[in-house]
């Protein structure tokens, strides 16, 4: 089962990148990050302290299972797009052009459906926002795309057009991570 709460991909590579980091320079944070890498398949039977002395078997793509092992997933890559679905959509910076936050669909689509705008989701949250939120996202150049989903990106009309729209959102995301 993961644990998994709202977080930034990019928090996310940051500690792993620590992490990397206290396994290969002797510090007070040393034995906690190979105890935690201690946890990963990878090595399974190894002991904190072997690590510690081997540090070089310890590269990135380990520190980012460990990472994804803590959050409950089998792999990096696993935990990553289910950040990246959930998180493709928000971004800090245009938080000021959501009209509205919800917690339940229903409440959500009244509201969208009175005022207009665009029905999003990131993860369990839905909001409804103008176009200024959808040129934050940089997704405004779609409109067609748009206009097939209805606005709607919990239940959009078309599924080409969402899945199109959606592949360009993660495509973003991606390129500021």
């Amino acid at each position: 089962m993961n644990k998994l709460k709202p977080i930034r991909l990019r928090t996310l590579k940051i500690r792993a990148s620590f992490l990397l980091k206290d396994i290969h320079t002797p510090s007070p944070a040393s034995l906690v990050a190979a105890t935690t890498l201690c946890n990963i398949p990878v090595f399974a039977g190894k002991t904190a302290q072997w690590l510690l002395e081997h540090p070089e078997a310890v590269k990135l793509k380990h520190a980012y299972q460990a990472i994804a092992w803590e959050m409950g997933f089998n792999s990096w890559d696993r935990l990553k797009h289910t950040i990246v679905l959930n998180d493709c959509l928000y971004k800090p910076g245009g938080v000021a052009y959501i009209h509205a936050w919800f917690r339940d669909y229903g409440t959500a689509e009244a509201y969208f459906k009175q005022h207009g705008g665009f029905l999003l989701a990131f993860w369990k949250d839905i909001v409804v926002c103008g176009k200024e939120y959808i040129e934050c996202l940089e997704l405004d150049q779609y409109g067609v795309h748009w206009q097939q989903i209805g606005y709607n990106w919990i239940k959009p009309e078309a599924q080409a057009s969402f899945e199109f729209l959606q592949q360009q959102a993660i495509r973003n995301y991606l390129s500021q991570q």
